[in-house]
């Protein structure tokens, strides 16, 4: 039986899964492309073995899936990449409100931990900038959209993980690489080698990247993709855990997860 795998379709993924998709690495396994909220639910229902999820997904469902250890997507400080866009400056969003992308899961949470301590209403909506600040005072654009925001004089723009790290120290693990427990009991050969081969699809990525940016590069004309990849960082090591578990622990005293106090890995 071959895997089912999930690809996150923003191109901050795309250096993991480089060397697989231009055939310089092998992998027994069908990808299946989906942008976050769909990978997340893939995942949760079975169709999917193997995939990246939010990272607060995890959490939610630790008791059903087990972490790959070398590769996670996080950021230490700015990623340019999860950004709220605001009609008012941050601190005058008392009693206002803020719509979330219904692709997000890690960010939307972010998000409501950085402003916990102010009243604000929250709706969830398709990531349009123009349809979602049309009734909102405010927006979380997260991945290529975010990218392609241009700051203008009459918005203001907030950089989450650059937030997340001031106020923390932390940096911000947005996506992990998450296998549905059953599954790998099942087939621990299988994932060992689907890990073994995204390591080094990841490795062959880091290395072309000049190459990956002159690919995407026509997609974002205004965007500096070299400045972006260097923001992004896949290892989870050591800071990466340590950070991800302060998430969680934020978000579970805000009653959104289940508390987590552990990474149970494959």
């Amino acid at each position: 039986m071959i895997a089912r795998l999930g690809y996150l379709n923003f191109i901050n993924c795309l250096p993991v899964y480089y060397g697989i998709l231009d055939g310089t690495v092998s992998i027994d396994a069908q990808i299946i492309p989906g942008f976050p909220n769909q990978l997340n639910a893939w995942l949760t229902a079975g169709d999917l073995d193997i995939s990246p999820i939010s990272s607060i997904e995890y959490a939610r469902h630790k008791g059903k899936y087990l972490l790959l250890s070398d590769i996670c997507l996080n950021s230490e400080g700015p990623v340019k990449s999860v950004i709220l866009v605001s009609k008012f400056p941050m601190e005058m969003l008392e009693g206002k409100s803020i719509a979330l992308p219904t692709t997000s899961a890690t960010s939307q949470v972010l998000l409501k931990i950085l402003l916990s301590h102010l009243n604000v209403t929250y709706k969830v909506k398709e990531p349009f900038i123009a349809s979602m600040l049309s009734d909102s005072d405010a927006a979380l654009l997260i991945g290529d959209d975010a990218l392609r925001i241009s700051k203008t004089e009459n918005l203001f723009l907030y950089d989450l993980a650059e937030l997340w790290q001031k106020q923390t120290g932390f940096p911000v693990v947005f996506a992990v690489w998450a296998v549905r427990k059953d599954y790998a009991n099942q087939y621990p050969e299988k994932i060992s080698d689907i890990a073994n081969s995204l390591r080094k699809s990841l490795d062959y990525g880091l290395a072309n990247i000049d190459k990956i940016i002159n690919e995407v590069l026509p997609g974002f004309p205004e965007v500096d993709l070299r400045d972006y990849f260097s923001l992004l960082r896949y290892e989870f090591n050591a800071r990466a855990r340590e950070g991800l578990l302060a998430y969680y622990e934020h978000a579970f005293k805000m009653g959104l997860c289940e508390r987590c106090e552990e990474l149970v890995f494959a």
